[in-house]
């Protein structure tokens, strides 16, 4: 396994800089638009939307209500609204972040979708009822936690979700680090970013512990896929 990747390096008093408080605003800004152009370029949103279109059960409503955890600058929310937009059909989506600067962002993004609320809440004491969404969605946030506070997110979403469950989130292992590096010191032109990717990379869980976090939290009906080539994996569930 260590052949394959490296220990877990994560340090809760040491966090990325895009969680600290104090970040000067454009710098923050530009690290979440920086996050959206990737999540387009690179397939994020397509992925999210394939993973919902394989959760909703043949024959049930179109209305959806959707809770999405840590949702930045909330561009996953707007590409799921546009895509039902499209066909006409009805979704609310509640786009949760802990950090107001960041739902500062995302409020001036959302002006025009009316289908999406921001709440401020801290993803380990989120207040909704079980059952209260049909699909609770986690893109890019679960390496931002410790493996405890992983497995008590987990559980969380499974309660909150009456449909299914989906998390997308980076894979730990040497080729996503070395190649990361690499684009950090040739591509990557934002000081913020450059930081933020390769810590991100090394606090990332592999898909063993993904897996073990999840029988953790009592998740059952779930599977586990690599994506996106060595960076992703995607763990996604019914109730």
């Amino acid at each position: 396994m260590k052949l394959l990747s490296p220990p877990r390096c994560f340090n809760a008093n040491s966090p990325e800089l895009i969680d600290r408080p104090g970040i000067d605003q454009a710098l923050l800004w530009e690290e979440l638009k920086v996050l959206e152009s990737a999540n387009k370029r690179f397939g994020g949103h397509r992925l999210i939307l394939d993973l919902i279109r394989k959760l909703l059960r043949s024959g049930q409503t179109k209305s959806l209500r959707i809770l999405d955890l840590a949702t930045g600058g909330a561009d996953i929310p707007r590409s799921i609204a546009a895509w039902f937009r499209e066909r006409h059909w009805p979704v609310t989506i509640t786009a949760v972040d802990r950090n107001p600067e960041i739902l500062s962002y995302a409020g001036e993004s959302c002006r025009d979708w009316p289908e999406i609320y921001l709440e401020q809440h801290d993803l380990r004491a989120l207040p909704y009822a079980s059952e209260s969404y049909d699909l609770v969605l986690c893109s890019l946030a679960l390496h931002h936690f410790s493996a405890a506070d992983a497995v008590g997110i987990l559980r969380r979403m499974q309660e909150i979700s009456c449909e299914g469950y989906i998390v997308s989130d980076l894979r730990r292992n040497w080729a996503a680090i070395w190649i990361t590096k690499l684009l950090a010191r040739t591509l990557i032109r934002s000081h913020m970013m450059r930081h933020d990717a390769l810590q991100s990379c090394r606090a990332a869980f592999t898909p063993g512990e993904l897996r073990r976090m999840a029988e953790q939290a009592g998740l059952e009906h779930f599977q586990i896929s690599r994506r996106q080539g060595v960076f992703h994996m995607v763990l996604s569930g019914r109730k």
